[in-house]
């Protein structure tokens, strides 16, 4: 799978008007993007890579139970308790998710080059994600919608990191030592 067959790279037709519209699209790029990690998951060769994959794909999970209680919710989404589904600190996480899997590798092999192409894949897709909720975000004026979509806009920047990062690792892990690791996606 790629990542332009993967949903969010075609934000051309959804009107960023509609809120229902906009939650509709990232369910079903939600949804695409649980099934390409766990695809993913279960066919690098790399016990890191797999691990970093499982954990998208259950964080996916979470994104399409959150986007349901949208769905679900009346016209100004004013039941929702936005707070709660947005209190947790997405960089904070993945470092934390990130240094485990460090602790835990104590051999590791090499990515293959699928692996580094899953990688690729899966990095366009987290930044086709973080453009397309930041759109959404722009778009609405409702306020809970607007905190929801920019907190979906720091998941899929953190997303990213996580796997450039965790990649970044596997593949020199004394280049990435010896470097500063960066949280925030750029572009």
């Amino acid at each position: 799978m790629d990542a332009k067959g993967m949903g969010f790279a075609d934000s051309g037709s959804v009107d960023f008007n509609d809120p229902v519209a906009v939650l509709k699209a990232a369910l079903e790029n939600e949804m695409k993007g649980r099934e390409l990690y766990n695809q993913y998951a279960n066919t690098v060769k790399n016990e890191m890579a797999k691990k970093v994959f499982e954990h998208l794909a259950n964080e996916e999970l979470t994104h399409i139970s959150d986007i349901q209680q949208f769905l679900e919710a009346t016209a100004d989404f004013s039941e929702i308790d936005v707070e709660k589904i947005t209190s947790e600190d997405s960089v904070k996480h993945a470092k934390e998710i990130f240094g485990k899997l460090v602790s835990e590798m104590s051999k590791m092999a090499d990515p293959s080059d699928d692996d580094n192409k899953s990688r690729d894949v899966a990095m366009q897709f987290e930044k086709n994600g973080y453009e397309y909720y930041q759109k959404g975000a722009d778009a609405t004026s409702n306020e809970n919608l607007k905190k929801f979509l920019l907190w979906l806009v720091e998941q899929e920047q953190s997303h990213y990191m996580f796997i450039q990062n965790a990649f970044d690792y596997m593949n020199d892990p004394a280049s990435w030592n010896a470097g500063e690791e960066g949280w925030l996606l750029e572009g």
